[in-house]
């Protein structure tokens, strides 16, 4: 028990593991943006369709949404590179953009079929952006830190070692010269 505590802890210590928090808080102000943005141009101000509203929303929360994860999530400084990063990004985020359109389009076509009522209406809308976006949410996750903004030299592996990994490195390293410990000769 003691093990898999100290084990938690130092995963808890572990820049991954505070990336990832930074990657979820960036996504709770991003997903605070879009509901926002489809709220007010859809319920409020009836601005355009359910999809269109939901491309909007989309489009506003992508830029800030970019910029965090680039500069404070992954700690990126200077320009972007447009086809490592920019471009990458947007295409993710258009997938999702496209995902998260058809199931708000799909949510308005059928909300009548579940009641007459404009706020069930909205809610389903609002439900079915946020769902599609926290189904992608990790894939995204991972995409980001491993291909647009994650540190890695080429050739290098994706993960650092695990464990088992760890431990037979470990063992095929040389023991010190002049020092007690495994021999490397064969048996």
């Amino acid at each position: 028990m003691a093990a898999l505590t100290e084990r938690l802890r130092a995963a808890r210590e572990s820049a991954h593991w505070k990336r990832l928090w930074k990657y979820a808080a960036v996504s709770v102000i991003s997903t605070l943006v879009t509901q926002t943005v489809l709220f007010v141009t859809y319920h409020v101000v009836a601005l355009a369709t359910a999809m269109e509203c939901n491309v909007l929303a989309t489009a506003v929360a992508t830029v800030p949404a970019y910029w965090l994860n680039r500069t404070w999530t992954w700690g990126k400084r200077g320009k972007s590179h447009p086809w490592r990063e920019i471009a990458p990004f947007w295409i993710i985020s258009f997938t999702g953009l496209v995902l998260s359109t058809l199931a708000v389009g799909l949510a308005a076509h059928n909300a009548d079929r579940i009641s007459s009522s404009k706020t069930v209406e909205v809610l389903l809308v609002q439900f079915a952006n946020l769902f599609t976006y926290g189904l992608i949410w990790v894939g995204r996750y991972m995409v980001f830190n491993r291909f647009l903004f994650g540190e890695r030299a080429p050739g290098a592996p994706l993960e650092p070692p695990g464990e088992v990994e760890a431990i037979v490195l470990e063992e095929h390293r040389p023991a010190p010269s002049g020092g007690s410990g495994l021999t490397t000769g064969s048996h």
